[in-house]
């Protein structure tokens, strides 16, 4: 299929992303290698196959690809669906900015479950995100009842992947904040595993519920400095005790304190009180 571009919806990383009109007359998004270097393009490779493995209702659906050739041949690209809700980040600040919050249960049941459960479907086939934020996590209509996960571009399928395409320290990817440590800091990539995207999902449980980013470490001169961190309850009362367990848990610093799967944490997400109230 053929595709028109109607314009430019955004960029990061190292790809830029076009809202297009395919010959079906349907929209879709386009996204486009451009800052093109040997990393960049495994990168971006490796998220055209993951993608094409992946097939959840909560994970970003890729239509067509091409991984192109080396400059000054056309770059790569991949056709995915069109997702016209925003992101969740543009959601926290619009709320945030007027002193809100998000409702836990809404939370819940509308972000955290769904995004767990594209998670286990992923992790089933051992691909692991690495770059779970709130800027990755997209609504598909307006009306933002549904998510999808999307950005697998430093995705890890450790079916097919022995080392990371980067081991020095701070070059692994990721986001500041959202980052596991031992990701950030490269301790054995060879056996990073679902607790990186576990620790992500939980600062983002813990941000949205009390508008505040929990800094369990900071990098000093490549060193990790641990952080005291509060539970969520200290921020807002109507957190129950389970709740603030659960979330600290997620985000525990030392990944084998952490959740032992994705699947254990959807378990005890299922039972907390606050998805009954």
């Amino acid at each position: 299929m053929r595709y028109n571009i109607v314009k430019r919806l955004g960029s990061g990383g190292f790809g830029a992303v076009y809202g297009v009109i395919g010959e079906d007359n349907n929209k879709y998004a386009l996204k486009e290698l451009e800052n093109f270097n040997n990393i960049n393009k495994d990168r971006f490779e490796r998220e055209i196959k993951i993608l094409s493995k992946l097939d959840h209702p909560n994970i970003v659906k890729i239509i067509q690809w091409n991984v192109g050739g080396d400059p000054p041949n056309f770059n790569p690209y991949y056709v995915m669906e069109y997702l016209s809700g925003g992101s969740l980040r543009e959601q926290i600040d619009e709320k945030f900015s007027r002193g809100e919050i998000f409702e836990t249960k809404w939370t819940i049941d509308k972000i955290i479950l769904p995004i767990c459960n594209a998670l286990a479907q992923a992790h089933s086939e051992k691909i692991y995100h690495r770059d779970l934020k709130p800027d990755n996590i997209i609504y598909i209509t307006p009306n933002r009842s549904e998510v999808k996960v999307a950005d697998w571009g430093l995705g890890k399928d450790v079916k097919r992947e022995s080392i990371a395409l980067t081991a020095a320290v701070g070059e692994l990817g990721g986001t500041p904040i959202y980052c596991a440590p031992e990701q950030w800091f490269g301790y054995d990539n060879n056996n990073i595993d679902g607790r990186v995207d576990i620790f992500s999902i939980g600062v983002i449980f813990y941000e949205m519920l009390t508008s505040k980013k929990p800094i369990v470490y900071e990098d000093r001169n490549n060193t990790l400095v641990k952080k005291v961190v509060q539970p969520p309850s200290t921020h807002r009362s109507s957190i129950s005790s389970r709740l603030d367990r659960a979330i600290m848990k997620m985000i525990e610093i030392e990944h084998k304190n952490r959740h032992n799967s994705v699947w254990d944490l959807i378990s005890e997400i299922e039972t907390l009180p606050e998805n009954y109230s």
